[in-house]
């Protein structure tokens, strides 16, 4: 009763670590780039490193006199050995398409919190200022189905405009991405079986090639022999046709 009472909570504690979101946290506020990564309701800041209290100076030791060390003879380097991947072109043909499938559930796997970007076009020559506001807007509209499609949005504010009286672009980012991490294993597991399943095939092809291979050296071999015993049963029969 005891074990099943331990396997129940070690179970139970394996799928709170499964369902845990872990992401990161990103964005441009004020001309200020910052990332933090997420583990469930906690940020941890990576960037901008937060300052360290400097530390003591220590007191300088007696450093002891090395001996000089005798110098050594190099070693030449052996040469390596140049390996061959054990795929041919239609296996890693199919590899890169199970890589793809699972990259392709990979991003819809994430969750997007946060989305924002304001952007104000500015600077000294309107033409220029009015064409990098068409070719953002004309990006932007381009983009939005695709990473609607591939991401599941959850808030998003996105805003564009110009400003000829400016003469710096303003632009503020965020972007807030979480993930389950029982997600994360189904993808990599999806990806991994794939790509084992074309490994066993190429394995069996490769024994059969090489058995191939044997049976063509060992027929090689062997037909000198038969040659030789052909030209010998040749002449003898020469022989006794000449002997009458």
């Amino acid at each position: 009763m005891v074990g099943w009472i331990i396997l129940g909570v070690f179970l139970a504690l394996i799928l709170l670590i499964l369902l845990i979101p872990v992401g990161v946290d990103l964005g441009n506020d004020g001309g200020r780039f910052h990332l933090s990564a997420k583990v469930g309701p906690v940020l941890v800041q990576l960037f901008p490193r937060r300052e360290k209290k400097p530390k003591e100076p220590k007191q300088n030791k007696k450093k002891k006199k090395k001996k000089p060390e005798e110098p050594q003879e190099e070693e030449e380097p052996a040469p390596k050995k140049k390996r061959s991947l054990p795929f041919n072109r239609d296996e890693l043909l199919e590899l890169v398409r199970v890589v793809l499938r699972g990259i392709g559930k990979f991003g819809r796997a994430w969750r997007v919190d946060r989305f924002l970007l304001h952007y104000i076009a500015a600077g000294y020559d309107p033409y220029d200022v009015a064409m990098t506001y068409g070719w953002v807007n004309a990006a932007l509209s381009s983009l939005a189905q695709p990473c609607s499609r591939a991401f599941r949005v959850k808030d998003c504010s996105v805003w564009t405009d110009v400003d000829f009286a400016a003469d710096r672009t303003f632009l503020e980012l965020g972007l807030a991405l979480t993930i389950n991490l029982w997600r994360i294993f189904g993808v990599v597991n999806s990806i991994l079986f794939g790509a084992l399943k074309i490994l066993i095939r190429s394995k069996r092809r490769q024994k059969k090639e090489a058995k191939a291979m044997k049976k063509a050296q060992k027929a090689a071999e062997a037909a000198p022999d038969t040659e030789k015993k052909e030209t010998e049963n040749i002449q003898e029969e020469e022989r006794m046709a000449a002997n009458g």
